[in-house]
């Protein structure tokens, strides 16, 4: 009788760990795109709630830049056109004559993001601004 229990009990726990195998598997892998928050090294332009960060670099004196896993991109696609929709939501603009295959440029005010697709993941940079000194000369009222 205890025998025919245990049996019934090992049975019903090996269905339901099949269940959630399937349904494990089955789970659409592909994105989203619905939902967005501000970037890790600029907080203006957005990026998909669901990627991971994987790598930042804020310290480097030329440019700000961190790199998102994002399963399902691959770097021969376009820009998913949600992707592009909410990004000219947020006020950016794409600067066409600096994009160049995976990298597009965007800018909003005086600030400028690239935004470079590869496989699985895409790269968001923000170079930083060159301050120049100006120097004018003095000119003489002779």
């Amino acid at each position: 009788m205890q025998l025919r229990g245990i049996r019934y009990s090992l049975c019903f726990m090996s269905g339901v760990l099949m269940m959630l195998l399937i349904i494990t598997g089955c789970t659409d892998s592909e994105p989203s795109w619905t939902t967005f928050v501000g970037s890790a090294v600029e907080k203006s332009f957005p990026v998909p709630k669901e990627a991971k960060r994987t790598e930042t670099a804020t310290n480097n004196t030329k440019v700000d830049y961190v790199h998102y896993s994002m399963p399902g991109l691959r770097e021969d696609d376009p820009v998913p056109e949600p992707y592009v929709k909410a990004i000219t939501e947020w006020g950016w603009k794409e600067n066409t004559q600096e994009s160049t295959g995976t990298t597009l440029v965007f800018t909003k005010d005086k600030l400028v993001v690239q935004l470079t697709m590869h496989k699985n993941a895409f790269t968001v940079l923000v170079p930083k601004m060159q301050e120049k000194t100006i120097i004018k000369g003095l000119e003489s009222n002779q």
